[in-house]
């Protein structure tokens, strides 16, 4: 019988095929005579695939298939993909990316679980994509680009669909780097929203992030033998999971070193040490909860709002303190800054491009500040032409040799 997933006035009938241990979703139907009608259709291609497994050709082969996708009786969808398909990293796909990518396809699995990997057309793929989230589009592209790769399809008819990218927060006109005065507001309630030398502790993270340009991922998995003052210092080896607490590699599999500021390495000697040993291969955490574990992602974003209510600054993000970092590092000395080079500060806060994302759009969120020393330049050069105009002409006495 099926399940009724409406009331009794409106009813929605759902329920699964099934044949020799096998079974499929048959979907939501307003009437019983609908849903018997899809629930035979249903059963006849289960018989087929059972009884005649070598019929199909491998471009027939369906979504829920390919994706290894089971169906439970909740409405609750789980798949094995993409697991066993090529991956650019020879480390493999993180937790968190598989997460996503599984979330991303569930709406495509569940519209068009029986649909055969072929069966799509251009027009069918671009009208049902593009009105899509941005992490949908791209697990849908990706799903049929690992069908292309095994030749089940001849052609990804779910790429290049003209879907507008989300622009990145960097790269939008109302962006605007964090002054250093709201910095030091934001470093000083960090250190007054807690009574104990806890709040030493937030402020340090703050000052991790805005000087050291450091990922909030990776503050929180630093470990005290990571901190080598004799040398200045930090090696970047690891990152945390902020919503599991898994400890994983550092983005793009690369570990680093980064110079400790006068300012970081000052706070961090009196900072006091809280963290606990986790891990005795590890060692003591430097920025922990206050408990002296690791810190989570639902905690830190409760200290966070309570350091941006007390420095007056409600809805800022944490993550625009490593942009304030790195244009701090690429701004010209004579305005206060490092004026480090772009291939440089890449190779500090782990960019493997050399230096193109911070030359194309670091250096683009100091175009005001290029334009005000532009203007500074001529006026000082106009202004030692008009007192070259204004001196009176010096005489030069020459007397005769004789």
């Amino acid at each position: 019988m099926p399940l009724n997933r409406g009331t009794r006035n409106k009813p929605r009938y759902c329920g699964y095929a099934k044949y020799r241990g096998r079974k499929k979703w048959i979907g939501t139907f307003e009437t019983l005579e609908e849903y018997n009608l899809e629930k035979a259709r249903c059963l006849a291609e289960l018989q087929e695939e059972v009884n005649n497994p070598h019929s199909q050709r491998n471009g027939s082969i369906t979504v829920a298939k390919f994706a290894g996708a089971s169906f439970h009786d909740n409405g609750r969808i789980t798949m094995t993909w993409p697991d066993g398909e090529r991956c650019q990293k020879e480390t493999g796909r993180r937790g968190s990316t598989i997460r996503r990518l599984r979330d991303g396809l569930r709406p495509f699995v569940r519209e068009f679980h029986d649909r055969p990997l072929d069966s799509f057309t251009r027009d069918e793929a671009v009208t049902w994509t593009r009105p899509k989230g941005a992490n949908t589009q791209q697990a849908v592209r990706q799903f049929f680009n690992h069908a292309e790769d095994r030749d089940l399809i001849d052609r990804n008819l779910f790429t290049k669909l003209g879907a507008s990218k989300r622009k990145r927060r960097v790269d939008r006109p109302d962006f605007e780097i964090i002054s250093d005065e709201a910095y030091a507001r934001l470093r000083q309630g960090a250190r007054e929203c807690r009574a104990d030398d806890y709040g030493l502790v937030l402020e340090g993270a703050v000052l991790t992030i805005g000087d050291e340009a450091l990922r909030p991922g990776e503050i929180f998995a630093l470990h005290r033998p990571e901190l080598h003052f004799d040398k200045g210092l930090i090696h970047v080896k690891r990152q945390i999971a902020l919503e599991t607490g898994e400890i994983t590699w550092p983005k793009d599999d690369d570990g680093r070193w980064v110079p400790m500021t006068p300012a970081w390495r000052e706070h961090i000697e009196r900072m006091p040490r809280m963290g606990k040993v986790v891990n005795k291969d590890m060692g003591e955490i430097v920025f922990p909860s206050p408990q002296g574990g690791y810190m989570w992602r639902s905690t830190w974003s409760s200290w966070w709002k309570a350091i941006c209510a007390a420095a007056g600054m409600p809805g800022q993000d944490f993550y625009d303190l490593k942009h304030r970092a790195i244009q701090w590092m690429v701004t010209p000395v004579e305005e206060d800054g490092l004026g480090l080079d772009p291939a440089t500060v890449a190779e500090v806060v782990g960019h493997d491009d050399g230096g193109y994302l911070i030359a194309t759009v670091y250096t683009k969120l100091g175009q005001r500040r290029a334009i005000a020393r532009a203007q500074r330049a001529l006026d000082a050069y106009q202004q030692r032409r008009d007192a070259a105009d204004s001196e009176p002409p010096r005489l030069t006495v020459v007397r005769d040799a004789a």
